[in-house]
């Protein structure tokens, strides 16, 4: 019998929770229904989705992902990159960055920041950057 690659942070059994790429190049959340160490495959079952949507993906498919990711961000449990009180750039809503302060750091790994004109948002992670400390 063979057995599954060792992939970090994914387990190859029954139950075991990671994320999948669908035929839409969309991930999502997903369960291991079935193992096929002959054929070196698993059953993945869409959470939330029907069950006449499981498709079967070879083990070592670059469409399959651990979910520690998504589930670390949703709990809280990520470092956070900034500390209230640091000034950052900020994405604003026309997708340009913007000087601002951060005014409470969020378990959702979002950030409560006030720009510089005193508007008050909350943004993602991934809408911030670090202020350059040498301007030329």
């Amino acid at each position: 019998m063979k057995t599954p690659p060792d992939r970090s942070g994914i387990t190859f059994e029954v139950g075991a929770q990671l994320e999948a790429r669908d035929r839409h190049k969309n991930w999502y959340t997903a369960t291991i229904e079935k193992i096929d160490y002959d054929k070196e495959r698993v059953l993945i079952h869409y959470r939330q989705w029907s069950r006449r949507h499981n498709e079967w993906f070879q083990w070592s498919s670059p469409y399959l992902r651990p979910l520690e990711r998504v589930s670390l961000r949703r709990q809280g449990l990520n470092a956070p990159m900034f500390v209230s009180g640091s000034k950052v750039m900020a994405c604003w809503t026309d997708c340009r960055f913007y000087p601002a302060k951060i005014l409470r750091v969020n378990k959702d790994d979002s950030y409560t920041v006030r720009f510089f004109d005193g508007v008050v948002r909350t943004v993602k992670s991934t809408k911030l950057k670090p202020v350059d400390e040498v301007r030329t």
